[in-house]
């Protein structure tokens, strides 16, 4: 019991840290309690060509039955603008500039975990002496056998949701040596007129590199007088290679008017390189302005006649005045 609870308080600790990606998933029921969690979410390392070493991934098990499943490592991809990861089943998926998982070895391809215990997974890496600077990006991933969660008491309905699942730590290696580090700004979009703020804004950033890219950098907007009116920064993330990442961002208040430039700007890199982008749109109430145009004619018309109205009575009175005299 003591061993559960120290086994327990460690893993609320690390939930900060607790990789939930999809589709790498982590395992859960169907009332969504964590049953398995793995520490370090990711290791973040840089290698020489020739070096080897080793890292250790802790996979404990928070359910009261004991969990068994394969244990491997693969390559693994981003397929979206949002940064979700997929396991490569091959490394013929992937270009072989940025395979690693053919460097990495595990000491056995299976593993059981007990009730409130933890299993350590040794990966051990051998770089190639001719190995390419640049990244490479490897999951050692636990899959539990769908048919040893339904007989550790988890019942068919939840364990339906957990089929083919894994849960995966993630390691991130840099070859030492020089790096093509290139992004570009593919994409700034907003409409080109609306009537009323705020302006939604998209930009989304490609990262044609050899490594992956965290860009910092912000998207502001400028009014007519150059004047910034608004600024929002962008959400520090990482950008895989040969990947983008969208940002959306909303900028300025309800009431806006005339032209606003919309500007994206961003660094990167180790040497800071700098992207940028803009975008002009217009932004103009024409409903309110159209209804105050109307409000104006009909107060002009309105005054021309009480004006002519009033000039024609007032001659009418010099013309009695002169027949008078």
């Amino acid at each position: 019991m003591k061993k559960l609870l120290v086994i327990l308080a460690s893993a609320l600790v690390m939930s900060s840290q607790t990789l939930l990606i999809s589709p790498i998933h982590a395992q859960t029921t169907a009332t969504g309690s964590q049953i398995l969690q793995v520490s370090p979410a990711r290791h973040t390392i840089e290698v020489e060509p020739g070096e080897s070493l080793a890292l250790v991934f802790k996979f404990y098990n928070l359910s009261d039955k004991t969990i068994s499943g394969t244990i491997k490592s693969n390559d693994f991809i981003v397929i979206n603008s949002q940064g979700t990861p997929q396991i490569l089943d091959s490394a013929d998926q992937i270009l072989p500039k940025f395979s690693g998982a053919n460097w990495t070895t595990l000491p056995f391809d299976r593993m059981s975990v007990a009730p409130g215990d933890k299993a350590d997974v040794r990966v051990n890496i051998k770089v190639p002496t001719d190995a390419r600077p640049g990244g490479r990006y490897v999951a050692v991933y636990f899959e539990p056998t769908p048919g040893e969660l339904a007989l550790g008491g988890i019942n068919q309905e939840e364990a339906g949701a957990s089929i083919a699942q894994r849960i995966a730590g993630l390691i991130y290696m840099r070859v030492k040596g020089p790096v093509n580090e290139k992004a570009y700004i593919s994409r700034l979009f907003g409409p080109s007129f609306i009537e009323y703020g705020p302006i939604d804004v998209e930009t989304e950033i490609l990262n044609r590199g050899d490594y992956h890219i965290r860009p910092r950098g912000s998207i502001s907007a400028k009014n007519l007088f150059n004047a910034t009116t608004d600024q929002k920064p962008l959400d520090e993330v990482n950008i895989f290679p040969d990947t983008s990442r969208s940002y959306n961002v909303s900028l300025g208040q309800k009431w806006m008017i005339g032209r606003y430039t919309i500007n994206t700007v961003a660094a990167y890199g180790d040497s800071g390189q700098v992207i940028q982008r803009s975008i002009n749109i217009w932004v103009f109430p024409w409903k309110i302005a159209l209804a105050i145009l109307l409000g104006l004619i009909i107060l002009y018309i309105v005054l021309r006649y009480a004006l002519r109205s009033f000039m024609s009575k007032q001659q009418q009175l010099e013309n009695e005045l002169k027949k008078r005299t």
